[in-house]
């Protein structure tokens, strides 16, 4: 129960860093076109926008890195339980040397 907790915490936070990533990148699109900024500020603002944009895609892909790594780290859990409960057959005698 309380791994089930922390991974909805974390999946709620990854989901929330995610939406902000999204949500920056995109205001920061707005406000640079929004701006009537000259020629070569307007050049500036762009390189400085793509780099954003690039760091918070580099943010969702790291996040959503971990999101698979958290879900495919739950599955063997599940796959080992169901293990264990076939084992539970007949047992076979000791081996006696």
């Amino acid at each position: 129960m309380a791994t089930k907790k922390q991974h909805d915490r974390v999946g709620a936070l990854i989901a929330d860093v995610e939406a902000l990533a999204k949500r920056l990148r995109a205001d920061i699109r707005k406000r640079v076109e929004a701006a009537g900024l000259l020629k070569n500020l307007n050049a500036a603002a762009n390189q400085l926008r793509k780099r954003a944009a690039m760091a918070a895609a580099q943010v969702e892909k790291y996040v959503h890195q971990i999101r698979k790594e958290l879900e495919a780290s739950a599955k063997p859990a599940k796959i080992k339980r169901a293990k264990a409960k076939k084992r539970k057959g007949p047992v076979s005698p000791p081996v006696v040397a």
